[in-house]
């Protein structure tokens, strides 16, 4: 009986947990429906519903249909689509519908100039750029976060670029001028900026837009016809006050991709470089070469690392806090950010504050105003002109009581160490900057809007250098000082009224008439006293110099004034044609040449809104642009037109007197404009759900009427002038693509590239006075046929060998330009290429001798350049990997040609580690070393690609989840971690390919190595 009891309990017990699975499966409520999109009500196939809070999903077939088991009717689906906003729709009976909203670029607004637009109905070639990836270069220089973010764009990185707070320039789709303006202006929330944007923290700015041909730049007229860069800084948002903070640490390291000569390989080089002068050949006893601390130093292995000595880690501390918010009535933004860089060479260091407040009130439904101030102080100190790598390794750089040894090698006149130099000179800059803006709004009608801007900007500046009698630039003259006090104010009025109306729904129409007027001066004084009794006070006692004392004193003023007129009319929402005439007045040139008109249009046709192409499910985006415009440019350079003198002291009656002298530079009171015609075609599209939009366009520049300078005889007292004539072009193609892989709630991945091609040529230039054409310039290296900046050097074929032909190779005709009677083996080889013929004509072919004709244009030009990037998030993780390439540059490297860089091998001075020749070591690469000059033909060895790839960007961050940041009564906590220029892959030698090194006997701001970053910073909000 128990058994049979048992067994039936147990019959029971399955039973009902049937019967109870059966009712949970009957619980399970399904869901079907439909996602579309929003816009146009097409299906979209492969779309993701998950029921929230759960892994229990499916995707939407080709139809865009979907069924969903969930577990009952309070379940949220979430629906997501690439190219759309994400939505949570609750459960509902019956068949659902799901409509999703575009989250799609295209409906972006975009600062053009003036105004605003849609993404979706810009005419004009504009660019925007992703400030997120910008910002993870940890920089003070807004202009190097861009390098590689823009097609068309390069970023001149040259000079004194990379040191702390050095500033770059930008170049718009190549070289535009030859002697004129070539840099791109900046619109700072629409204020014209005369200069860069020092004064501005990344952290405060909100977006960045490049106008890239003639039609979007024709607004700025003369002052646009280079570039535009518009810049919008953040401004405050109704809802409650959100306070942000952003701080970042990032450390420094050189790289390079060279060695230099060890100290037995320097005592080897200059016995081979006294070897070579000697007749029969023989090495020379060391104690007739080297001194005697080098001697011992050499028996005994006892080397300076000059690198080590001069160089450290640069260390970057950036923190910048913001407070947003507002009302109806009242929006404000303010910022305070600071920003400390030390260098990577002793004595160098930036440090900048910042204070930004953006204040909107609205005064009434009809009134409002804008206030803007801008406030900057900052701190620059310039590292001494000490080269790292040439100073010889053989001496000492402290004395035996660790003091530092002024001439290391242990003799009076020779090198001064450069320890001694860094710490007997300083350069130093002081800055404060502010910049106001004004700009009431009038809304007169809901079409009709009237805006007064108004700005001012008014930078100082003191630099002071002082270079002390120890040191080797002050040693002659028992010390140098040199104080710098400019002023730079600029005033800008501008008068703008704005129609905008919707007829209806086919006929929209736009006008904006402008009037602008502006006002740039700058002053410099400049004062330098050589010789103190007293040395403490540094530059600061400047007034008590007993020898040479002189004061110099500039001021120039730029006026401008300018009247704008733009329309713009869509018809249909699917054609639309703009059209932009500007007249600009500026005092730059002579009396009847003040005045340009700088007419440009533009159209642009939405085909995929076409009827037969309705149809077309894959494409989402397809719109043809087309511009023309004609702009000019200015020399840049005030008084050009005009006779002017130039301070001269002079000596009379045994005694200084101070006199003026008629500038060097002949005026041209002819002198007008130089003009830039611009035709662009564009290609936007849009296609597969939005999973790969991109854009592409084509561009012909010609510039007319060139600003050119030649050489005038010297008897008229001058050496040259500007005129007008000639042509050149520019022309192009540029490519963007952003594909959006996958984007899930959990995981999505983008991967974003660009790519650009710049051709630049000079057309035509003048003619002599009997008509006939010049083809070439040699003494300011213009050349018709080849592009602006061409090197023209003789074409390197290796080292000449023993058992070549030395006594008939054409470098030692007698006929030769520069004969070489005693041509050796170890001696730079260059081609025999052409021949003139008894007319004087250059033909191809070798004619037994070396002459200039035998030279060779090299274009420095890339052939293209571009960037790759990729990013990948999953849940609160984010990976960034962004890679930038130039193909086809060409550069002389210094290091390889120039005594000052250690690149003649005469053996005095260390310098890059090459494989010369010497009679063991017969090198078909370098030449032998001469301890008596540089060898001939060396700039033809120094002419090297600068072809490079770089990993310029790896950052991981992890954005805490919303679950954790609301416990602590945060809005956002962000960690990330960056490695900037992580590797870079390239034949060129030297710190980096894309600037040259400084050199060791200028007092200019000659070049800074570039570094490897690793920066770990954080972002808050609450």
């Amino acid at each position: 009986m128990k058994l049979k009891f048992q067994r039936s309990r147990i019959e029971i017990f399955f039973c009902l947990f049937l019967l109870c699975s059966s009712f949970s499966i009957l619980a399970q409520t399904t869901v079907t429906g439909k996602v579309t999109s929003a816009s146009d009500n097409m299906p979209l196939p492969g779309a993701s519903i998950i029921e929230k809070g759960t892994t229990n999903g499916t995707q939407t077939d080709f139809d865009g249909v979907f069924t969903l088991e969930v577990s009952d009717e309070s379940s949220i689906l979430v629906v997501s689509y690439v190219g759309f906003k994400t939505q949570e729709v609750p459960y509902q009976s019956g068949e659902m519908t799901i409509a999703l909203q575009d989250d799609s670029s295209l409906d972006e607004v975009v600062v053009v100039g003036y105004g605003t637009q849609k993404k979706s109905d810009i005419v004009n070639a504009v660019a925007t750029t992703d400030l997120s990836k910008a910002t993870l270069t940890p920089t003070s220089d807004v202009n190097e976060m861009l390098r590689g973010r823009i097609a068309g764009l390069q970023v001149d990185v040259g000079g004194g670029t990379l040191r702390p707070g050095g500033t770059s320039e930008i170049i718009f789709r190549g070289q535009g001028s030859i002697e004129g303006n070539v840099s791109a202006i900046y619109v700072v929330d629409g204020i014209i900026r005369d200069g860069g944007i020092e004064d501005i923290d990344a952290d405060d700015i909100e977006s960045i837009e490049f106008l890239k041909d003639a039609s979007a730049q024709a607004i700025y007229g003369s002052r646009g016809a280079n570039g535009v860069v518009l810049i919008t800084t953040k401004r405050g948002q109704t809802g409650k006050v959100s306070v942000s903070y952003h701080g970042f640490m990032t450390t420094k390291t050189i790289e390079r991709n060279f060695d230099v000569y060890s100290g037995q390989e320097f005592a080897q080089l200059r016995r081979e470089a006294f070897r070579a002068n000697n007749a029969d050949d023989e090495y020379l006893d060391d104690d007739e070469i080297f001194s005697e601390v080098e001697l011992e130093n050499i028996a005994n292995n006892n080397f300076v690392d000059w690198e080590d000595e001069l160089l450290r880690n640069g260390i970057v501390n950036s923190h910048a806090i913001s407070v947003s918010g507002g009302t109806e009535k009242t929006k404000v933004f303010g910022s305070i950010n600071h920003f400390k860089e030390d260098g990577l060479i002793p004595t160098s260091s930036y440090s900048r504050n910042t204070l930004r407040l953006n204040v909107d009130q609205k005064i009434s439904d009809k009134f409002s105003v804008n206030f803007d101030l801008n406030l900057l102080n900052d701190n620059t100190d310039r590292a001494a002109n000490v080269n790292v790598i040439t100073v010889s390794p053989l001496g000492n750089a402290y004395n035996d009581d660790g003091s530092l040894a002024r001439f290391p090698s242990g003799e009076e006149g020779t090198a001064i160490n450069p320890l001694v130099n860094l710490r007997e000179q300083n350069h130093e800059e002081k800055g404060n900057d502010y910049v106001i803006n004004v700009t009431p709004i009038w809304k007169i009608t809901n079409d009709l809007q009237y805006q007064l801007k108004a700005n001012l900007t008014r930078r100082t500046s003191e630099r002071g250098q002082y270079q002390s009698s120890l040191s080797g630039a002050g040693d002659d003259v028992r010390g140098r000082a040199r104080l710098y006090n400019t002023l730079q104010e600029s005033y800008l009025v501008e008068n703008i009224l704005t129609y905008d109306k919707a007829l209806n729904d086919d006929h929209k129409i736009n006008v904006t008439l402008v009037q602008s007027t502006q006002e740039n001066e700058f002053s410099r004084t400049f004062t330098q006293g050589e010789g103190f009794a007293n040395e403490d006070l540094g530059y600061n006692g400047i007034a008590t110099a007993i020898g040479n004392l002189s004061v110099e004193r500039d001021n120039d003023v730029i006026r401008y004034l300018g009247y704008l007129a733009r329309a713009r009319y869509t018809l249909f929402d699917r054609y639309t044609i703009e059209g932009v005439v500007r007249a600009d007045g500026a005092s730059l040139n002579g009396e009847g040449n003040k005045w340009s008109y700088n007419p440009a249009g533009s159209f642009a046709w939405k085909i995929h809104k076409e009827s037969f192409l309705e149809d077309v499910n894959a494409l989402q985006e397809l719109k043809f642009r087309v511009s023309y415009g004609s702009l000019v440019n200015d020399l840049g350079r005030p008084y050009t037109s005009l006779f002017t003198a130039d301070f001269q002291p002079y000596v009379f009656d045994d005694e200084s007197a101070s006199g003026y002298a008629p500038s060097t530079i002949l005026p041209n009171p002819d002198l007008s404009f130089e003009r830039i015609t611009t035709l662009n075609l564009g290609l936007d599209f849009s296609v597969f759900n939005r999973i790969l939009v991109g854009n592409i366009n084509w561009y012909d520049a010609r510039t007319t009427d060139l600003l050119l300078r030649r050489g005038v005889p010297s008897t008229t007292g001058f050496t040259s002038t500007f005129f007008n004539a000639g042509e050149m072009k520019n022309s192009g193609i540029e490519l963007n693509l952003t594909a959006n892989i996958i984007n899930t709630e959990d995981f999505q991945w983008s991967v974003s590239t660009n790519w650009s091609n710049n051709q630049n040529e000079i057309l035509e230039l003048y003619n002599d006075g009997d008509g006939v054409a010049i083809t070439e310039d040699n003494t300011f290296n213009y050349y018709v046929g080849q592009p602006v900046g061409v090197i023209y050097t003789y074409e390197f074929d290796g080292i000449w060998q023993e058992g070549d032909d030395l006594e008939n190779a054409p470098q030692a005709n007698p006929e030769s330009s520069l004969p070489q009677p005693d041509l050796r083996a170890g001696d730079i080889r260059v081609r025999d290429i052409n021949s003139v013929d008894e007319d004087g004509n250059v033909t191809s072919g070798p004619d037994g001798k070396i002459t200039p004709e035998d030279r060779v244009f090299i274009d420095p030009s890339p052939d293209w350049f571009g960037s790759l990037s990729t990013t990948i998030a999953y849940k609160g993780f984010d990976l960034l990997l962004d890679f930038y390439a130039v193909e086809g540059a060409t550069k002389v490297n210094p290091f390889l040609n120039e005594y000052n860089n250690g690149g003649t091998l005469r053996g005095d001075i260390n310098g890059v580690k090459v494989d010369y020749y010497t009679p063991e070591n017969p090198s078909n690469s370098f030449p032998r070393p001469s301890a008596e000059s540089g060898p001939l033909y060396l700039n033809s060895l120094a002419v090297k690609d600068a072809s490079y790839i770089r990993l310029r960007t790896v950052s991981l961050g992890y954005t805490l989840s919303d679950k954790v940041t609301s416990k602590l009564n945060f809005d956002q906590i962000r960690l990330y971690a960056t490695a900037t220029n992580v590797f870079t892959k390239t034949d060129y030698i030297g710190y980096s390919p894309e600037v040259n090194i400084r050199s060791t006997f200028s007092n200019a701001d000659t070049g800074y190595p570039d570094a490897k970053a690793f920066t770990f910073g954080v972002r808050v909000k609450f």
